[in-house]
């Protein structure tokens, strides 16, 4: 979907187990408060965002298994595909079946990416896995993210920035070679 008009066209997909911050994610990247109350995505949430050059269209996926079967609709078209966690073992192993999914649907030039979200919390449960063993456990690229925090929105910006220039470089030598 990425385009290469003056201003690039870029869908992102949020992907994860429920309650591992998905929503607060779209949310800190929207600049929308940070609401503490869980509210479930019912369905998908689907929010524009304009980021220097490219027009954003960022989707965020309910988490409940009830959702998996409209998984192939969601993904279709996607630029970038992040698998959010929230840096327990349990989830991060959970979401490797979501990964495999991911990459069996999106082009090969789409990155499946894994946020390793509320890394707030590690200084307080040991239990939670910092951004490189989950990298090494999923076998994907990997970055720690506090989606809580407002700091926090130039990192996820910075992000994204950075993997949709590599796909839109990756696009146009695949269009070249053709």
């Amino acid at each position: 979907m990425v385009s290469s008009t003056f201003q690039d066209l870029a869908k992102i997909s949020i992907m994860g187990h429920p309650a591992v911050g998905k929503t607060t994610m779209l949310k800190l990247l929207t600049e929308d408060n940070y609401d503490p109350i869980y509210i479930p995505t019912q369905g998908f949430d689907l929010k524009s965002v304009k980021m220097r050059k490219f027009n954003l269209r960022v989707w965020d996926f309910g988490g409940q298994k009830a959702y998996l079967k409209y998984l192939e609709e969601y993904l279709e078209g996607s630029d970038l595909v992040f698998i959010v966690t929230d840096s327990t073992p349990r989830n991060v192993l959970n979401s490797k079946n979501l990964i495999k999914l991911a990459k069996k649907i999106v082009d090969n030039e789409c990155p499946v990416i894994a946020i390793a979200n509320k890394q707030d919390l590690c200084k307080d449960d040991v239990s939670r896995m910092t951004p490189k063993l989950i990298e090494d456990l999923l076998d994907v690229k990997t970055y720690g993210l506090t989606a809580i925090m407002p700091s926090e929105r130039k990192t996820l910006s910075e992000i994204i920035k950075k993997e949709l220039n590599q796909t839109l470089i990756r696009k146009r030598l695949k269009k070249n070679e053709l």
